[in-house]
């Protein structure tokens, strides 16, 4: 007895569940906003929901077991059944109304067995809607991209090097037949050399110039930050690990180029992970299991002879070959002085552009004291001493009155005048004898003599005034 009714209440259940299963389905095939037909094999309607009905104007007992194309000429159902082929988003005509359809063959083991029929919009009016908002949502999604890839964009080219001397000159020829391979780049140099413009202008003129630049400063990112930084996360990876995990800084440079800033302050750990990561040309996010592929070019930079860190046992022998295959090394400025005139005329236009100022040029004693400078911090440090000087600047050009009272005394100039003279007073001595003697040999001719000396001529006339020099000497 109670094993009968044990049995008695597992059909009830079942009955209980087939029947939520059978009210969903309607549910389902009767939603207002859609039409629906179902068809067999041989295309005779076997279901079709009251929207349907409605659009072709007939009731269910007029369309169960008639061949569809009696209830719409115009069906492709047939076709869907003959071919086996699923059409999506066919425009659908009938009785004046216009529908998108979709129709799919039904299999059951490898066979045709029917089609399904599906209008995907109440009316057109709706799908306009959602193709407003689609093209729409693809018009955002292409704004995005470009101001993703302005992001990673590389700024600089060759043309932004400035520099007239042999060093700089032989630098850029090696960087331009660099730029045309894929080849691992190694730029070596002190700071402030340019070695960030240098790869950048190396991407720019390379093949891979229509894919990212990412640039990472290794020096910058804390040690347990940096692997993730590089090679990405998935999400539950650690704590506090973003939803949807985080592609790396190699995943972003698919196909274009990644710049490793102060490679040589990577730890050793970390040095063999990248060595596998070049010769693999594969990454693997932290929490992942499974390799991705990256296609990407690696430029290296440090200002740190690796050489001597190999010897030292800080730097990998096998990294060092791997990301030294083209050797590029960037002169210091104190070795080429005759870059500095053209890089500060450069570096003065940027900064009259940033700062609203009209600053015309360097008087040419100024300039020799940035020529004797040694500038320890190279071409960084020349513009941070531009923009210093800029800001408090009222006249048309920086003369030597305007130089940071270190770089003058620094410059080594204590021996260009005679005298038990500090070196301001040394300085004015000799500019006012320099600009007594281009106005003898010009005779008194103010723009004769500005031009000899290689000023503007209101610049002249502020400094006659200043020293208080009588004209008629110059006679």
């Amino acid at each position: 007895m109670f094993q009968d009714i044990t049995e008695l209440e597992n059909v009830c259940e079942e009955l209980h569940s087939t029947q939520k299963l059978k009210a969903t389905l309607e549910a389902v095939i009767e939603n207002p906003h859609e039409g629906l037909v179902v068809v067999d094999e041989h295309c005779h309607v076997v279901m079709m929901n009251q929207f349907y009905l409605d659009v072709v104007g007939r009731s269910l007992e007029e369309v169960i077991g008639k061949h569809v194309l009696e209830i719409t000429p115009g069906s492709q159902l047939p076709e869907t059944v003959r071919t086996g082929n699923p059409q999506f988003a066919e425009l659908w005509k009938v009785r004046e109304r216009e529908f998108i359809m979709m129709r799919v063959p039904i299999r059951n083991n490898g066979r045709i067995i029917g089609a399904i029929g599906k209008t995907l919009f109440k009316d057109m009016e709706v799908a306009r809607v959602f193709t407003k908002k689609m093209i729409q949502l693809e018009n955002d999604l292409e704004y995005y991209k470009e101001e993703l890839r302005k992001i990673h964009v590389s700024n600089y080219t060759f043309e932004d090097i400035i520099g007239v001397s042999a060093a700089i000159a032989k630098a850029k020829k090696i960087a331009a037949r660099a730029a045309q391979s894929s080849s691992t780049v190694l730029i070596s140099g002190e700071s402030g050399t340019g070695k960030e413009i240098f790869a950048n202008a190396i991407h720019n003129s390379g093949p891979r110039c229509q894919g990212p630049f990412i640039k990472i400063n290794c020096a910058a990112v804390p040690e347990q930050l940096l692997e993730s930084e590089l090679f990405g996360y998935n999400e539950g990876a650690f704590t506090g690990a973003r939803k949807g995990g985080k592609p790396g800084k190699f995943e972003l440079a698919n196909r274009g180029t990644i710049f490793l800033d102060e490679a040589g302050d990577m730890s050793l750990s970390m040095q063999a992970k990248l060595l596998r990561v070049i010769q693999d040309r594969e990454v693997e996010r932290i929490g992942g299991t499974q390799p991705i592929r990256v296609d990407v070019r690696i430029i290296a930079a440090s200002n740190r002879d690796l050489q001597q860190l190999v010897k030292e046992n800080k730097f990998r022998l096998d990294l060092f070959y791997r990301i030294n295959v083209i050797s590029l090394e960037l002169p210091p400025l104190r070795e080429r002085s005759d870059d500095i005139e053209p890089l500060a005329n450069q570096l003065i236009s940027k900064l009259n552009r940033d700062l609203k100022t009209q600053i015309k040029g360097i008087s040419p004693q100024a300039l020799e004291v940035l020529k004797s400078y040694n500038w320890p911090g190279n071409v960084r440090e020349l513009g941070n001493i531009l923009e210093r000087i800029i800001n408090f600047c009222t006249d048309d050009y920086i003369d030597l009155e305007h130089l940071p009272a270190q770089l003058v005394r620094e410059a080594g100039l204590q021996n260009a005048v005679d005298g038990p003279h500090t070196l301001r007073q040394g300085l004015i001595k000799a500019e006012k004898n320099l600009i007594f003697d281009a106005l003898h040999a010009a005779k008194g001719n103010k723009m004769q003599a500005a031009r000899a000396l290689g000023i503007h001529r209101s610049v002249l006339y502020r400094k006659l005034a200043q020293y208080n020099l009588p004209e008629y000497e110059y006679d």
